[in-house]
């Protein structure tokens, strides 16, 4: 029997004082796994209504609303003037009802709307509709929130940023937006020499370097994540924290991330918790419940995924670690494993959590026998960004001179305000393609315009004529944001023929009216 599966949530991770109007995300959707008995629903599951009614402590806000069985992300506003800012949740019940009055059904949640920062510190908001980051420019004091979308490295605190405190400012330079600091291990509290670290931290405040702070050697000692968190938590370039770095590779215990996550969270409100899974599917529910991010490291070039080299014996998917879990050791391994985490939190009955990708960018070490070409690093963040990826954050930097040149050249594109305006402004979605066995073609929709990831997948040329289904209504290519510029609108599809092994495209599709 289908099930009804009833959810809701806010949009937004938290709202301000600053916020006038809020809204509500609501899920309709029919399943064979979470919900309850949806009798007498015939063949039109979309064709039944529900009654909803969304109750925020009782009797603070009461929303009425009708939405369409077997739907998703629905979205219902409201003013939240009714809610006064306070750093308890508010609890959220929602109701709903068939038309023909039969059953009832409910889910509940909570909303955060906090009070204002009087300390300086940064806000950072997860946007539970497209997956994105809201931030505010605190350098220029605005009080606009504007998308966010991560690109940047790992980067190695003592191996290079320790070494000059005007790192900062080249690392800037380059067009990354965030930088993740990795502590150094070999301290005695296995973090960082605070005393240097915050002269760095000065530096990014001053020049608008957003923050993801690495807490993966301490992280279940709750002594030090209080020092490190109440250290760092009112800095203007704050963004976001991280905790595990491979809990579910390291065995770590199961119940840690979810222990640290309720911890950081009673110490500060204002900033997300993101970790990494290496593994292709290790207790993902245990792990990933501690984080509002969850990012994915798949490192398939130049390794062997059937016998591990530094072990000395078979990998099979019981058995052996070869570098990359359960791998065939092509690009499609990352868009297998992000897919997959996707379809891991619909199974658990999870909320979804943005996921980001974690390319590869290093080499001649263990498992991996050379660093991935520029046309590699590319496609690797690029098909990362078409199946889902709301932030990309490379292992590791310093990298060679050609992979630093390619990613910087690439990050004027996705840090742009132009590309994060389309990735964190509509959903994803996947586009046909006919001609070309090996592409991945992703597109995202704001009013009359789609922004449009073309990727070849196939390492060699190829000299077929291929064609990219659109939506109704496309009249050209308006921009060309990176690639050869050779596709074309043609009755409505985008056409081109011939290209180059792992070529990537980016284009603008203008379309006839508005969405």
């Amino acid at each position: 029997m289908p099930l009804l599966d009833l959810r809701v949530r806010p949009r937004m991770s938290l709202y301000t004082p600053g916020d006038d109007q809020g809204s509500f995300i609501v899920d309709a959707d029919i399943s064979y796994i979470h919900g309850e008995p949806l009798e007498g629903l015939g063949g039109g599951h979309g064709s039944q209504s529900l009654e909803v009614e969304i109750l925020v402590d009782e009797t603070q806000l009461k929303l009425k609303n009708t939405i369409k069985v077997n739907s998703t992300s629905n979205e219902l506003g409201f003013a939240l003037k009714s809610l006064a800012p306070r750093y308890q949740p508010y609890s959220v019940t929602l109701k709903a009802t068939r038309s023909n009055g039969e059953r009832a059904y409910t889910a509940t949640t909570e909303i955060y709307r906090l009070p204002d920062r009087t300390d300086g510190g940064s806000v950072t908001k997860v946007d539970s509709l497209y997956g994105g980051l809201l931030v505010q420019n605190k350098t220029s004091s605005s009080s606009t929130w504007n998308p966010l979308l991560p690109y940047s490295f790992y980067v190695s605190w003592d191996g290079w940023l320790e070494k000059s405190l005007d790192n900062v400012q080249k690392f800037k330079d380059q067009g990354y937006n965030i930088i993740h600091i990795v502590p150094n291990a070999g301290l005695a509290n296995q973090a960082f020499n605070f005393t240097e670290l915050n002269l760095f931290l000065d530096k990014c405040d001053e020049v608008g370097l957003w923050v993801m702070y690495d807490m993966r050697w301490t992280y279940q000692n709750l002594t030090s994540v209080k020092e490190q968190v109440n250290m760092l938590k009112t800095r203007s370039s704050m963004l976001l924290w991280y905790t595990g770095d491979e809990p579910d590779g390291q065995g770590d215990p199961l119940n840690a991330t979810r222990i640290t996550y309720d911890f950081i969270k009673s110490l500060d409100p204002w900033h997300p918790v993101s970790l990494c899974l290496n593994c292709y599917n290790f207790y993902f529910e245990e792990y990933s419940s501690g984080a509002d991010i969850i990012l994915s490291d798949v490192y398939p070039i130049a390794v062997n995924t059937s016998w591990s080299v530094v072990y000395d014996t078979a990998c099979n998917t019981t058995y052996g670690c070869c570098g990359c879990d359960d791998c065939e050791g092509t690009l499609d391994d990352i868009s297998v494993r992000l897919d997959l985490f996707t379809e891991y939190q619909s199974w658990i009955g999870s909320a979804p959590k943005p996921l980001w990708g974690v390319p590869m960018a290093f080499g001649n070490e263990s498992f991996w026998t050379r660093y991935p070409t520029a046309d590699e690093e590319v496609t690797m963040t690029m098909l990362s960004v078409n199946h889902n990826a709301k932030g990309i954050v490379m292992w590791d930097y310093p990298t060679t001179t050609e992979l630093a040149q390619v990613t910087s050249e690439l990050s004027r594109v996705l840090a742009s305000e132009e590309v994060a305006g389309f990735l964190l402004g509509a959903p994803t979605v996947a586009l046909q393609v006919a001609g070309h066995g090996k592409m991945d073609v992703a597109g995202w929709r704001v009013g009359s315009k789609m922004l449009v990831s073309i990727l070849s997948l196939q390492t060699s040329t190829w000299t077929s004529k291929i064609t990219i289904a659109l939506p109704d209504g496309a009249r050209g290519v308006s921009k060309v944001l990176w690639g050869s510029g050779e596709w074309r609108v043609v009755g409505g599809k985008l056409v081109k023929t011939g290209g180059q092994g792992l070529e990537t495209d980016l284009v603008i599709v203008e379309f006839e009216g508005g969405h």
